[in-house]
């Protein structure tokens, strides 16, 4: 009959699991609820907590044999855990907090084995390195699955950043206007130069101010996505006026040969928008304001 060295711990959820599952719940809400008071539901902090402890006493029941049980990726337990690890990491908790649950249940187990009073210190030293390695394990499972979410988070936060950073505006009855601010790099260039078309085709602008006051650098790489978004708003049929280059920056495309065909210039935002008015036949003019 093969020897189960770790049975203990299997006993010791069928004795002492309610208490077990108190100490722990108590211990981590005791600091959660000091970090984050207002980010979480302590009762669906608690069922799932206790779903995953139920899941930790089913391993190790049902585990026969020396070795530490191997949870995988896609174990209910493991499971459980990774959801409620990136469910943390959505609310906005750091990775030492979110680690701190299954940490603080490690030491539960080791507090509860250390106190069992039939069990050889070779059995108890085996269930304490089962405890500590099933645990690390989930650990690293649940670090990963915390890294993953926070940079799914990311990844949508850049993409509402660069949608907001290259906003097209109606400024006029066929006039528009694409305010660029910021880096301009591959990514970004091909999701201003895309809403710009869509905008053209939809207001049928026969103008389109290009202001890049708010452009740091002007250097070869960022011309090139200017003329190419130029290029491709000139074939839908728009004149392109481009607004708030720095004496700074025109010398450095002087330098660079870099030339923008078809393009008239102004050195303001307002010039331009007067610009844009005249080539559609429109002009602003004072109103006497009766007293």
């Amino acid at each position: 009959m093969p020897s189960n060295r770790l049975a203990p711990i299997g006993i010791l959820f069928n004795q002492s699991r309610d208490a077990i599952a108190k100490e722990w719940i108590d211990d981590v809400m005791r600091e959660w609820s000091r970090k984050y008071p207002n980010l979480m539901s302590v009762d669906d902090v608690r069922r799932q907590m206790n779903d995953m402890l139920r899941e930790l006493a089913h391993v190790f029941r049902d585990h026969v044999g020396d070795e530490p049980p191997h949870i995988a990726s896609n174990a209910p337990l493991a499971v459980l855990a990774t959801e409620f690890t990136a469910s943390r990491a959505k609310l906005g908790f750091r990775p030492t907090d979110t680690a701190h649950y299954l940490i603080a249940l490690k030491h539960v187990l080791s507090r509860h084995l250390v106190h069992l009073v039939d069990i050889s210190q070779m059995d108890l030293a085996a269930c304490l390195a089962a405890v500590d390695d099933v645990l690390d394990h989930l650990v690293l499972l649940t670090m990963e699955a915390f890294v993953e979410a926070r940079e799914r988070i990311i990844a949508q936060q850049s993409l509402s950043l660069v949608e907001l950073s290259s906003p097209v505006v109606r400024l006029w009855e066929q006039i528009i206007l694409l305010p660029l601010v910021g880096i301009i790099d591959t990514v970004r260039a091909r999701q201003f130069t895309e809403k710009l078309l869509e905008a053209i085709a939809r207001y049928e602008a026969l103008v389109t101010i290009i202001d890049v006051t708010g452009v740091p650098v002007f250097d070869t790489g960022v011309a090139r996505h200017i003329m190419k978004a130029i290029e491709a708003a000139q074939l839908l049929g728009t004149r392109i006026v481009l607004t708030g280059l720095s004496p700074e920056g025109a010398q450095t495309l002087t330098k660079l040969n870099v030339v923008f065909a078809g393009v008239t210039s102004r050195a303001s935002l307002r010039a331009g928008m007067a610009e844009a008015l005249r080539l559609v036949g429109k002009r602003i003019v004072a109103v006497e304001v009766a007293a």
